[in-house]
């Protein structure tokens, strides 16, 4: 297959720190440039965080990537080696002595002092903005770490707004330690740049583009203008439009002029952006691919259990169309079972009833017998029952309606069928890589399958 990762690298196989799952550089590294960039940020952010890590599979240490000298490849390196593994990524020279030849001798430049000066005289024009502050100190709230930012804001009296400006490379851990930082402070991370160009970009200003939604900021002489007759910030937004060409999805490069009120703020993932860039992608994508994965389930066995009224299809079409999510599903590793295992019929009736508040294939009428139909007799299925209508809302106005302590009962029995071992209460998990995927938005319930390797056996 295409791949961005070098030829020969010296970390081939990786293990996803999480699940244990097995992975192959190639396969992780993939062909698409712009994934490239959000897993380059990604495993700069796992650093710190611990979560989301890859462990280069000989010796278990953290890995991240690194760009190659012709910057269109890529390679994994440890974040720290002690001659132990016989995968040698890194060089005699620490990042500290790195820097220190990358800025030996260098003061700050006049570009930078420039640019930092426009940010702020630009944030003064802007009432939503006070306490504007150039290389301010921004104690953490207990006051182990801080931080100096090249201008600091505070937006609406709501929250700080650290601008950095980015002229020159910049290593991942620096910049995904500010990010963090910041998120836990409860603020917000702006790069801008004194200038934008994807065609002469450097690897740090790809990576801030790719990760903020394909957007990125600009500001000179001509936005801090725009911000005085405004009376607002000002800044030049630059992003990649897509668009649908045939059956593929095209980029094109857009910029405007735009306020910072007009920019959709995302504290979570530390991004402001003009274009909601992943939105569009993910629309014109639906039109090419059709309905994802999930819809195209839901869809089929609504319509099979003739839902609300729904017409039923006959036998050959439902026979194409559980054959064709067979297939779907098999594309993304998965078995999907018969539709008359009843076994499944029953989980998966369980699951809806607790997304849509009515029974699926089940003849009942209201929801409250529905819901303790399932106690009663898909004991195996009400593990994930009872967190589904957790997930869904559904849990606190059950427990509210229980006023005879039906309910409650029946929960206890269960507990208790569970704590003494009871057969009848094991819970069902032959199903749980097809719910994964029939059920997204409750894959962080349902446990992942187990893999394993030579080195680390199943436990029998």
């Amino acid at each position: 297959m295409a791949t961005l990762l070098v030829q020969s690298p010296e970390i081939t196989r990786l293990l996803d720190d999480e699940t244990g799952k097995p992975l192959d550089a190639v396969d992780v590294v993939g062909d698409d440039r712009h994934l490239v960039m959000v897993l380059y940020k990604a495993l700069h952010i796992s650093r710190k965080t611990g979560q989301g890590r890859l462990l280069c599979a000989l010796c278990g240490v953290p890995v991240y990537l690194c760009s190659a000298p012709d910057r269109q490849h890529f390679y994994f390196k440890h974040f720290q080696e002690d001659g132990s593994c016989p995968a040698v990524t890194r060089s005699r020279l620490t990042e500290d002595q790195i820097n220190a030849l990358r800025y030996h001798g260098q003061r700050e430049s006049k570009r930078h002092i420039r640019i930092k000066n426009l940010v702020a005289d630009s944030l003064r024009n802007d009432p939503q903005f006070s306490e504007t502050v150039i290389e301010g100190t921004w104690k953490g709230r207990e006051g182990k770490e801080y931080r100096r930012p090249d201008v600091r804001s505070t937006f609406k009296h709501e929250f700080k707004v650290a601008f950095e400006v980015q002229l020159s490379t910049t290593f991942g851990r620096v910049m995904a330690e500010r990010e963090v930082f910041y998120k836990s402070e409860g603020g917000l991370l702006v790069w801008v740049f004194g200038q934008f160009d994807l065609d002469h970009a450097r690897l740090m200003m790809e990576v801030i583009f790719d990760n903020n939604n394909r957007n990125a900021f600009v500001i000179n002489e001509a936005t801090e203008e725009a911000s005085k007759e405004a009376g607002a910030l000002v800044l030049e937004c630059h992003w990649a439009q897509p668009s649908r060409h045939k059956d593929k999805i095209i980029w094109m490069r857009q910029r405007k002029l735009v306020r910072f009120n007009e920019l959709t703020i995302d504290q979570e993932r530390q991004r402001a952006f003009y274009v909601d860039t992943e939105a569009l992608e993910a629309q014109l994508q639906e039109e090419i691919d059709g309905p994802p994965l999930w819809k195209r389930f839901e869809d089929f066995w609504l319509t099979y259990e003739a839902f609300e009224g729904r017409l039923r299809p006959d036998v050959d079409a439902i026979d194409r169309q559980w054959e064709d999510l067979h297939q779907r599903f098999d594309r993304k590793g998965v078995q999907l079972p018969s539709r008359h295992d009843f076994k499944f019929v029953g989980m998966v009736r369980s699951i809806f009833l607790a997304k849509l508040g009515r029974a699926v294939g089940w003849k009942y009428q209201q929801f409250w017998p529905a819901a303790h139909h399932v106690p009663d007799a898909e004991k195996p299925n009400l593990w994930l029952f009872v967190e589904a209508l957790r997930h869904y809302g559904r849990l606190a106005g059950i427990e509210q309606q229980d006023t005879k302590g039906r309910w409650a009962e029946k929960m206890a029995k269960w507990g208790e069928g569970v704590a003494s071992g009871s057969s009848d209460y094991q819970e069902e998990h032959c199903f749980d890589s097809a719910l994964r995927l029939a059920f997204p938005e409750l894959a962080g319930l349902i446990p992942e399958p187990q893999h394993y390797t030579e080195d680390d056996p199943p436990p029998f």
